[in-house]
């Protein structure tokens, strides 16, 4: 019956999620510069490959909890601001709850070092938020997971 019992315990406190295991690109490490969550920036061709896609930049996304204003900055793979003239003027977010899909926009800030805007209020934790951007003709993307 112990036996039983602890079986059951550790099953129960087992974390079962098998969906999206993989992400949205390779795993980043980095400690973020300005408190936010670091992720990785791919082609958006390479969306649903994985870890296998290829890491070309990456973003920190910067958001409070409770708040609505986001800030994102772009750096290259070694964590150094990149100059973000080369990008769009604008970044299409979509931030994404369990079936429901909300659409955001985000400009870049006169400084040109990062680009801000709202986001639309969450209902539920966790969340997503995706970002679509380009760089010249080329699309890119990059996904936050289970933010709160």
């Amino acid at each position: 019956m112990k036996i039983l019992s602890l079986c059951l315990m550790m099953f129960g406190t087992m974390n079962l999620s098998f969906s999206h295991d993989e992400g949205h690109g390779p795993a980043v490490k980095d400690y973020s510069r300005h408190g936010g969550k670091i992720t990785a920036v791919i082609a958006a061709s390479q969306a649903e490959s994985g870890k296998g896609a290829e890491l070309l930049y990456k973003a920190e996304l910067v958001h409070k909890s409770k708040k609505q204003d986001v800030k994102v900055y772009l750096y290259d793979k070694n964590m150094k601001a990149i100059d973000l003239s080369q990008f769009g003027k604008t970044i299409k977010g979509t931030q994404l709850e369990r079936k429901a899909k909300n659409e955001f926009e985000l400009k870049l800030d006169p400084s040109g070092k990062f680009y801000t805007g709202k986001r639309p209020k969450n209902k539920r934790v966790p969340f997503t938020i995706e970002l679509s951007l380009a760089k010249g003709d080329k699309k890119l993307f990059s996904a936050f997971e289970k933010l709160d």
